[in-house]
C-alpha cells in the first residue's frame, strides 16, 4: 500500500525539522575541534588523574564532583559543594577514547548540545503543531545557534548542563504521553539522571509535574488530563521518587545537603534576583556577542535605576505570564519555567565564580517555550502580522549564528578567553588575576607579575594574586620583592588558611643564616594549615642542615 502524499510530506518535514536544529549548530561551532583545555578542564583532564583511571568509577557515586580535579586537595571543601556524578561519568568514557588530547571531550559536548535541539524540537511538535514547521525549526536553532549558551556546549566542562537539560526534556515529553508504565518509568529515569547531572534539575521538577495540565492548552491533540487529586498524584509520583533517591545519594556522598554558606549570603542573592533575571532575558533573547563574566563583579556597581528597570521588567513579565494564562498557557508555564530555574545562579553572584551562559542553558528553553506560544497566540489574534511574527526566530537565528561561530574561538585558549575578559571590564580585578595565573601557570612570570600586582591592588581580599605574585618573585630571583609580598600576605591573612602560602614565601626567600627565623614561619605554617606538604618537606631540609 503507497503512503498517501500528506503522510510522505509531514514526514519529509519533520525529518528536515529535525537535520536543520541538529546540523546547523554543529557546523557553526565545528571549529571547537582547533580548541584545547581552558578554565577547569585543565583540571580535571589536564592535570588531574582521577578520569584516567577506570579504578576510580564507584567514587563518582560517593565523592563530591570536585574529586576530579587536581584541585581538590587545594581547596578542601568547597564553599558550595556539587555532587554530579552523571557527567563525571562521560569524562570516563572521553578520557578511554582519547585521553588527554580534546577532539573526543569536544564530540561529546557537540552530541549533548545536538540531543537537546532535537529534543526541544520534539517538545514544540507536540506543544504547538499548528505553527508552520520553518517556524519551530527556527526556534530550537533559537536555542541552538546561541551565542550565551555556547559556554555550556563549547567549553567541555560546561557539559552538567546540557546532560541536565537533554534529561529533563526527556522527562517532560514523556509526561505530555499516554499516561503508562513505560511513560512513568521515562519520567522518573530521566528526573533522576537530570538531578544526578546539575543539582539545578530540582527547580525544574515542578514543571514536569504540571506540564500535562498547565501546558496542554496550546494543543488539542495531547491526553486529556483533568486536574483532580488522583491524577494530579499519579504525574507527581515519579518525579517524587526520583527526588527522594537523589537527595539519598546526595546526602550520603557529601554528609548533608550543602546549599549556601550562611542567611548574609542568601539575603544578598536575593537582592539580585530582578537583575539576574533582567540579565538572563537580554542574553538569551537577543543576538550578542559572548565574554566570559563575573556576575559578582558585574552587579556589585549597579545604580538604582538600573535595578529599578530590571524590577519593571520582572513585573511587566508577570504580568504577561497572567494575562495570557488562558488564551496562551504556554506563555506563562515558560517565564514561570525561565525564572525559576536562573533563580539558583543568584547564590552564584554574591561570590567570584565567572560564568553566565552555561546558566542559561537550561532556563532558555522556558523562553523558546514561552515565545512559541505567544507566537501561536499572536498570529491567532492578529493574521495580518503573521509573516512579521513567524519569521522573526528565523532572523534571530541568522543573526545569531555568526556571533555564536565567534564564541567558539574565544574558547581556543585561556589567553584568548582571558584577554576578550580583560577587553570588555579592565576594572575588575579577576580579569587581571585570571590572565596573570595562565600565564604564571605557563612559566611566564614576566608577563604575570604586572597584572597579578595590579589584581592586588584592585582586590586586596583575594589571596590567590598575592600569593602567585609572591611564588612569581621567587621563581625570577627577585627575593626583596618576594620578601616584602610575604609579610604583607602574612599581615593581610592571618589567622586563615591563606597565611601558610605567605609564611613558605618568606622562608625560601631567607638566607642560610637565619635558620631559626625559617624554621619558625614553617612550623607556623604547619600550624595554621596542618599538612602541607610544602612547609613539611621544607621543615625537615632546614631540621637536617642543622643537624
Amino acid at each position: 500500500m503507497s503512503v498517501p502524499v500528506t503522510g510522505r510530506v509531514a514526514r519529509r518535514a519533520r525529518r528536515m525539522e529535525y537535520a536543520c536544529v541538529t546540523l546547523l549548530p554543529a557546523l557553526v561551532t565545528a571549529g571547537r575541534f582547533w580548541n584545547g583545555f581552558v578554565f577547569d578542564d585543565v583540571y580535571v583532564i589536564t592535570n588531574g588523574t582521577f578520569i584516567h583511571d577506570s579504578a576510580n568509577l564507584p567514587l563518582v557515586f560517593t565523592r563530591h564532583a570536585m574529586v576530579a580535579s587536581s584541585l581538590d586537595q587545594a581547596v578542601g571543601h568547597p564553599p558550595l559543594d556539587t555532587y554530579r556524578p552523571v557527567p563525571l561519568l562521560t569524562f570516563f568514557w572521553d578520557a578511554w577514547l582519547s585521553g588527554q588530547r580534546p577532539w573526543a571531550y569536544h564530540l561529546t559536548n557537540m552530541v549533548l548540545h545536538a540531543v537537546c535541539c532535537a529534543l526541544l524540537l520534539a517538545l514544540l511538535r507536540r506543544l504547538v503543531p499548528r505553527l508552520p514547521s520553518v517556524t519551530r525549526a527556527a526556534l530550537a536553532c533559537m536555542f541552538g545557534l546561541s551565542p550565551w549558551l555556547s559556554e555550556a556546549h563549547v567549553w567541555i566542562n560546561g557539559r552538567s548542563d546540557p546532560l541536565m537539560t537533554s534529561f529533563l526534556l526527556l522527562a517532560t515529553w514523556a509526561a505530555l504521553t499516554k499516561p503508562t508504565l513505560r511513560s512513568r518509568a521515562a519520567v522518573f529515569g530521566g528526573c533522576l539522571l537530570a538531578l544526578l547531572a546539575k543539582e539545578v534539575a530540582v527547580l525544574a521538577l515542578p514543571f514536569v509535574v504540571l506540564a500535562p495540565f498547565w501546558a496542554r492548552g496550546e494543543c488539542d491533540a495531547l491526553p486529556e488530563q483533568r486536574l483532580s487529586w488522583r491524577s494530579f498524584g499519579a504525574v507527581l509520583l515519579s518525579p517524587t521518587l526520583a527526588l527522594l533517591v537523589y537527595l539519598g545519594m546526595r546526602m550520603a556522598a557529601l554528609r548533608g545537603l550543602r546549599t549556601h554558606d550562611d542567611g548574609a549570603q542568601l539575603l544578598a542573592a536575593l537582592s539580585h534576583l530582578p537583575v539576574l533575571w533582567a540579565d538572563g532575558l537580554y542574553r538569551a533573547l537577543v543576538p550578542g556577542g559572548y565574554v566570559l563574566r563575573s556576575l559578582r563583579d558585574d552587579y556589585a556597581g549597579l545604580g538604582v535605576s538600573v535595578v529599578a528597570l530590571s524590577v519593571l521588567v520582572c513585573i511587566g513579565g508577570v504580568t504577561l505570564g497572567t494575562m495570557s494564562r488562558r488564551r496562551a498557557p504556554l506563555v506563562g508555564f515558560g517565564l514561570a519555567w525561565f525564572a525559576f530555574t536562573l533563580s539558583p545562579v543568584a547564590l552564584i553572584s554574591t561570590v567570584l565564580w565567572p560564568g553566565f551562559g552555561r546558566y542559561l542553558y537550561l532556563p532558555t528553553v522556558g523562553l523558546v517555550l514561552a515565545l512559541a506560544g505567544g507566537l501561536e497566540a499572536l498570529v491567532a489574534l492578529r493574521p495580518a502580522l503573521r509573516r512579521v511574527a513567524l519569521g522573526l526566530p528565523v532572523l534571530v537565528c541568522l543573526l545569531s549564528a555568526p556571533l555564536l561561530a565567534f564564541a567558539t574561538t574565544v574558547y581556543h585558549d585561556d589567553e584568548g578567553l582571558y584577554l576578550e575578559a580583560l577587553a570588555r571590564a579592565p576594572e575588575q580585578a579577576w580579569t587581571h588575576g585570571f590572565l596573570g595565573l595562565h600565564y604564571r601557570r605557563e612559566g611566564e612570570c614576566q608577563r604575570a607579575i604586572p597584572l597579578l600586582a595590579h589584581a592586588d591592588q584592585l582586590d586586596s581580599t583575594d589571596a590567590r594574586y598575592l600569593t602567585s605574585l609572591g611564588h612569581c618573585l621567587v621563581e625570577t630571583h627577585q627575593f626583596d620583592a618576594a620578601l616584602a609580598v610575604g609579610r604583607e600576605g602574612e599581615r593581610r591573612f592571618r589567622d586563615t588558611r591563606q597565611e601558610a602560602a605567605f609564611l613558605f614565601i618568606q622562608a625560601v626567600c631567607l638566607p642560610p643564616p637565619e635558620l631559626d627565623r625559617i624554621e619558625q614561619l614553617l612550623t607556623r605554617c604547619l600550624v595554621v594549615y596542618p599538612g602541607r606538604q610544602d612547609c613539611a618537606d621544607a621543615l625537615d631540609q632546614a631540621r637536617a642542615l642543622r643537624g
